[in-house]
This record gives structure tokens, C-alpha cells and sequence, in this order.
């Protein structure tokens, strides 16, 4: 479900847009893939009334990607764009993003940081309810300045980005130390902290209809 608004207006002389949305994603029996052993996931199907015929002589220690239907989840956030057009052939766009992203209802799947025939204790099936999105920033911000200046036989161009995200998850767990919850090992802190990245770029097009056009650019200065 999504409700925004579309807006362009001028700002004394500068020509501006403003546009902004908030929207609601209801997911149910989402997709989560994992690498599990053959025995996890004969054990993980045994939990849910599933019996799994194996066939002679399969190794259960065999590692493989395993997908399959974990949880409800609910995504939603506002989304704030727009951009100014500025004298001189100045442009400044933006882009404001706030996210939630949450498991609302979940069966309990197994610890797959952990090899059950290496550490069974620990590959056990745990509740991941209330477990934020594995890559999913709670902010992201986005901002460019570009111009264009008209030349004699062509134009020129550049441009100034910068983007923020804020801090994530890699894994569904959250970083959670089931075993030590009051000493957690680092070993399984999966977050990744916010960082901003800073981009820049220039070009020039020859002739009036620009078919021969240079450019060079740095990302992540």
C-alpha cells in the first residue's frame, strides 16, 4: 500500500519538485535462504510434521543453500525526493528515505552460524520474531549537485554525489548470542556501521547532436 503526493512549484525564481510517499508491504510465508547441512534440514522438515525420504548411502553432513518459507514480515517507511533548479544551469537533487523492515511472525529456524556435526549445542532452532531485515538501513540519504555549461562546439558537465546508509544487519539473527546474550562473542556480530560515500563525475559532449562525448569519473572518494 503506498499514498504520496506528486508537487512542482516555483520557489520565488528557482523551479522546484517536491515529491513524498508512505507505504505499507505486508509479506506473508517471505523466502529466507540458508546454508544448512542435509541433517538440519532433515530435522528442520521433522519439526514441522514433514517426513523426508533420504536416499541410500546420502551423506547428511553434505552442506548446501537451503530456501525455504520462514516468516511474515512487514516493510514500511516515508520517502522524501525532490530537487531545485538553479540559475546557471545549477541542479540540486535529493532523496530521504526512512525504513522499517521487521519479521512479524515467524516459525524458529535453525542457528545456521553454527554446523550442526561441529557444534550441535548451538545449531538449534531459534525465534527470530521481531529480527530486523537482513540489509535493510533505517535511513537513507542521498544528495547531487550537477551543472551543464554550454560551450562553443559542445557542453559540459559535472556532478557531486554524496549517500548515507545507516548501520545494518548481514544476517537474520541481528548479531544475537543466544548461548551468551550478556557477553556476546564478536564472531557473530554481523552489523555493518553507516558510512557516507562521496562520488564525482564530469564530461563533455561534442557537436550538436553529442555523439562523441568524454567522461571521467571517481567513485567513493
Amino acid at each position: 500500500y503506498e499514498l504520496g503526493s506528486k508537487n512542482e512549484f516555483f520557489f520565488g525564481d528557482v523551479k522546484a519538485r517536491l515529491n513524498a510517499s508512505a507505504f505499507y508491504n505486508d509479506y506473508t510465508d517471505q523466502v529466507f535462504t540458508s546454508i544448512l547441512s542435509v541433517q538440519q534440514i532433515i530435522d528442520f522438515q521433522n519439526l514441522l510434521g514433514n517426513n523426508i525420504p533420504v536416499p541410500p548411502n546420502t551423506s547428511t553432513g553434505l552442506v548446501v543453500s537451503y530456501s525455504y518459507n520462514a516468516a511474515d514480515s512487514e516493510i514500511y517507511g516515508v520517502n522524501i525526493e525532490g530537487g531545485l533548479q538553479l540559475p546557471s544551469n545549477l541542479n540540486l537533487d535529493f532523496n530521504a528515505l526512512w525504513l522499517e523492515a521487521k519479521i512479524k511472525n515467524s516459525q524458529q529456524i535453525q542457528d545456521f552460524r553454527f554446523q550442526a556435526d561441529v557444534a550441535p549445542n548451538e545449531a538449534v532452532f531459534q525465534s527470530i520474531d521481531g529480527k530486523r531485515l537482513p540489509r535493510t538501513p533505517r535511513w537513507q540519504l542521498n544528495a547531487a549537485l550537477s551543472q551543464q555549461i554550454e560551450a562553443k562546439n559542445g557542453s559540459f558537465d559535472w556532478v557531486i554525489s554524496a549517500g548515507y546508509r545507516s548501520s545494518t544487519f548481514q544476517s537474520i539473527f541481528n548479531s544475537e548470542d543466544f548461548q551468551q546474550p550478556d557477553n556476546p562473542r564478536l564472531r557473530l556480530n554481523d552489523v555493518v556501521k553507516g558510512y557516507w560515500t562521496f562520488d564525482l563525475g564530469a564530461g563533455y559532449s561534442h557537436g550538436d547532436d553529442g555523439k562523441l562525448r568524454f567522461e571521467v569519473y571517481a567513485n567513493n572518494l
